[in-house]
């Protein structure tokens, strides 16, 4: 039988009452220490985020002087903005140019006959389109106010050379889509490359035919399966062809590469983006202006932006400085101290900061310090710039200022070239000594003397350049007395091509006294040219002889080095360390002196502050684990509490159960001794 007890009841003491006073006083002294210590490890958990912020950035200041891409931004400045526009990017070198704008690319667009309604029904069959060259005389001038076809007998479709890199495209022409807009609708949903549209002249509706493509390479030949079985008459879907059987359709624009003339150079392309013509420079033509050449001027060593940059550097440590300041600082008996008040992470942070920021950068300019170029320290530990001297830093020696700041590498040999180092690449100077110079691959033809005569049967030849195909090279037919020019013809037309011009590379082809000789632009391993097309005519028949280019071999600091074209990459100490060989001296070529630089540097240091197991990630993750031990410890507070209420509790009930048990015997005697007979005593 259960037995129901309320605690006091026995003993009519507030039990419950003593319990809760017991448990608070076991709780309370832990649980307030606990919140006092939790709200401690917050605030400094919210202050170290506050120190991440500001330290990234700062960091993301230095991006802008960190490299030295950030110093050589390039203007470039047009002399007539109607004609072309151009924009840079770093790689660009400072120059002036005359830029000629002979031609515009343009797109090849056809035109068929008029047509009375735009559901006129023109025929049914295949339309088969090619991309190709065209070689097609009108006879006369497409002129825009008399929109008739040519004369058949006045045009002339001489021939037409596929473009070998597209493929050719077909569209199928039935009863549900063979009207004027069927088909141009038909032509647009194929999205073939070709785009169709309607054109309402005056005199009924024509649809025009348009390569999506520019340049000469990407016109159209339009061959026809007409259901008619005729596939060339002026009649059904055969109205729509144009090729050397039939050209039913009026050549309203030719198909045609932008031509520009760079400092005197010939150079084509199939649109009117021209890039890669001068290293760095992206060139927009916008009109044709033959005889009046754009003057285009570069420009390096932008001071303005590197100003700004560094005025933005000083003022991010400042920002960084002051949070520091007021995270750490001391209130005095009567003010507030900061949350990380006496803290060794943030105060070795800002220290190791500070004292890079006052060291020497060795790099042979001619400044090496901030306070060289007007940054010193105020006695807060802030920066302070004086920007008349910092201007005056940077015209008087722009690069030793940029130096300062990115990691770079100054040669006691001018011909040899500081290009990169990496992270591992320590500072120091370092011996370049050089065994073997990088080559040009090249290839000679069998022995050729003049006057040579290129007609249409030999004025062609195909090469691989650098395993690159210059497709099929066409050079200018002529009587060449003086091989020197033909040679300079051939440079031309290979340099010319779309395939080289886009790999940026190029050749130089020289006449020998007995042989033409054509060297690639690039050095090393990879630098090669071999015949694909032959020219007997040129000497190249099979019997020329080719030779492929070699890397440069050397030691730079005393131990070998990895060769690649021209460049040659460190081991060892400097390890990372590129450098560009160039001249013709074999041996000892001086030395190179490395140095980080300022902003690299600490760019290094921030990286380390704040990787995984950097100070203040580890300083974080020390934060966050005391809290969740405080969590930990307040579960087990609750435990321990429960657990002496449940003894107490325990105890107090079986009080309660003695207290009523002797009630209940006190109760008993009591009435016994009331049922006692009462004796009467006489005095």
């Amino acid at each position: 039988m259960a037995t129901i007890s309320v605690a006091g009841i026995g003993s009519g003491l507030d039990v419950n009452g003593i319990l809760e006073q017991i448990v608070e006083a076991e709780r309370a002294p832990t649980e307030n220490r606990l919140n006092i210590k939790e709200a401690t490890l917050q605030a400094e958990l919210s202050a170290f985020g506050i120190l991440k912020g500001s330290v990234s950035s700062f960091q993301s200041a230095l991006s802008s002087l960190k490299s030295s891409s950030s110093f050589s931004s390039t203007d470039v400045n047009v002399s007539n903005t109607d004609v072309l526009s151009a924009t840079s990017t770093s790689i660009a070198d400072a120059g002036s140019y005359s830029v000629e704008v002979k031609s515009l690319a343009q797109s090849h667009t056809l035109a068929s006959i008029s047509f009375a309604e735009l559901d006129d029904v023109i025929g049914s069959g295949t339309l088969n389109f090619s991309f190709g060259t065209t070689d097609y005389d009108p006879g006369t001038e497409f002129d825009p106010l008399d929109l008739t076809l040519p004369n058949p007998d006045d045009d002339t479709y001489t021939s037409f050379t596929k473009n070998t890199e597209r493929s050719d495209e077909s569209i199928v022409i039935d009863n549900t889509n063979n009207t004027v807009t069927g088909i141009r609708d038909a032509i647009n949903d194929a999205d073939i490359g070709i785009s169709a549209s309607i054109v309402d002249d005056g005199s009924g509706y024509r649809l025009l035919i348009t390569s999506d493509q520019q340049g000469q390479d990407n016109s159209l030949e339009i061959s026809v399966t007409d259901s008619d079985l005729n596939d060339t008459d002026a009649a059904g879907l055969s109205l729509l062809a144009f090729n050397s059987a039939a050209t039913n359709v009026q050549q309203t624009q030719a198909a045609q590469d932008a031509e520009v003339t760079i400092n005197g150079l010939s150079v084509t392309r199939e649109s009117n983006t021209v890039v890669g013509a001068i290293p760095g420079i992206t060139l927009n033509l916008k009109a044709a202006d033959i005889g009046n050449p754009v003057q285009l001027s570069i420009t390096n060593q932008n001071v303005s932006a590197t100003e700004t940059n560094i005025t933005n550097f000083v003022n991010a440590f400042n920002e960084m400085s002051a949070s520091f300041s007021g995270l750490t600082a001391y209130g005095g008996e009567a003010g507030t101290n900061g949350a990380l008040l006496g803290d060794t992470t943030a105060r070795n942070i800002i220290q190791q900061t500070r004292r890079e920021l006052g060291g020497i950068i060795d790099n042979g300019g001619s400044f090496n310090s901030l306070s060289s170029i007007g940054i010193t320290t105020n006695r807060d530990g802030t920066l302070d710039l004086d920007s008349d001297k910092l201007s005056q830093a940077l015209e008087d020696d722009f690069d030793s200022v940029a130096q300062l700041f990115y990691a770079s590498g100054n040669t006691s040999d001018s011909e040899v070239l500081f290009q990169s180092s990496t992270s591992a690449t320590l500072e120091g100077t370092y011996q370049v000594s050089i065994s073997a110079l990088a080559t040009q691959g090249k290839i000679s033809g069998s022995g050729v003397s003049g006057p040579i005569d290129i007609t249409g049967a030999n004025d062609s030849f195909t090469f691989l350049i650098d395993g690159i195909s210059t497709g099929t090279v066409s050079i200018n037919q002529a009587s060449y007395a003086d091989l020197d020019v033909l040679a300079q013809e051939i440079e031309n037309r290979i340099n010319e091509t779309n395939s080289i011009q886009g790999a940026g590379i190029s050749v130089s082809v020289t006449y020998t006294g007995s042989e033409f000789e054509i060297s690639s632009s690039t050095y090393g391993s990879d630098s090669k040219i071999s015949v694909v097309s032959q020219n007997a005519t040129l000497g190249f028949a099979g019997g020329e002889t080719s030779t492929d280019g070699s890397d440069v071999v050397g030691t730079i600091g005393g131990l070998a080095a990895t060769g690649s074209g021209r460049f040659l990459t460190a081991t060892g100490d400097a390890s990372g360390l590129k450098l560009e060989i160039t001249g013709n001296t074999i041996g000892g070529r001086g030395n190179v002196t490395f140095s980080r630089g300022l902003a690299s540097k600490l760019d290094a240091l921030l990286s380390e502050f704040q990787a995984a197991d950097g100070q203040l990630s580890a300083k974080t993750n020390s934060i966050t684990e005391q809290i969740e031990d405080i969590t930990q410890q307040r579960t087990d507070l609750l435990e321990r509490v429960a657990e002496i209420e449940a003894r107490y509790r325990k105890q107090f009930t079986a009080l309660d159960v003695l207290m009523a048990q002797l009630t209940a015997t006190s109760d008993f005697l009591q009435q016994q001794l009331d049922g006692l007979p009462q004796i009467n005593q006489s005095k």
